[in-house]
């Protein structure tokens, strides 16, 4: 295979490269981010992956499954998104992996997890995040910035409304017009009430 960081990825190519590290690993699974650098030998479709729909939407579109012991920062995620709107006190479930979104909490309010290693720009550095939609099928997005030591440098918990529209979501390390939303979380209990409020009226 003939890979380049530098290349311009079509869905067609991401597609047709998935397929070849599949048949190549005579794997029926989404290849892990660690398989596709074994195969490829750099990191430039697991990022194209990543740009381009993450796992989860790449898994649908070829009709395979996410294999639950493959290394996946998105999987990651949103366990911890979950797991932590339980400490909060909400019932939360993670949904199947072709679900329109990736988690509902209290029955009623849906959640998509995102999340995004720092990259260098020629303008700075940033997050970014793909939506995959303009018109989301979630209530919030729940984006997680990782920093270059693995940790966690910030969350973000934005009603989706806000970003209607976007197919993509970029944020600066340092600042961004979207910080109001940082650490949001009191968020959920309005759109709690919300949805509350409509079963009882």
């Amino acid at each position: 295979m003939g890979y380049s960081h530098g290349r311009r990825w079509s869905k067609s190519d991401i597609e047709n490269s998935l397929k070849e590290v599949m048949q190549k690993t005579n794997t029926a699974t989404l290849p892990s981010r660690s398989l596709m650098k074994l195969i490829t030998g750099d990191t430039a479709l697991s990022n194209a992956v990543k740009r381009s729909g993450g796992t989860k939407y790449w898994a649908e579109k070829l009709n395979v499954d996410i294999k639950q012991c493959e290394s996946k920062m998105g999987y990651e995620y949103e366990c911890k998104c979950s797991a932590y709107l339980e400490s909060l006190g909400y019932d939360s479930k993670l949904t199947k992996t072709r679900h329109p979104y990736d988690i509902i909490v209290n029955g009623n309010i849906k959640i998509d997890v995102k999340s995004s290693n720092l990259f260098h720009g020629k303008a700075g550095n940033y997050y970014t995040f793909n939506l995959e939609k303009t018109n989301p099928t979630c209530d919030i997005f729940v984006c997680y910035c990782i920093n270059e030591k693995d940790d966690v440098q910030k969350i973000y918990v934005i009603p989706s409304c806000v970003l209607s529209g976007k197919s993509q979501l970029s944020i600066g390390k340092e600042t961004s017009k979207y910080d109001k939303y940082i650490d949001n979380w009191s968020l959920l209990k309005k759109y709690n009430q919300f949805y509350n409020g409509i079963k009882t009226s």
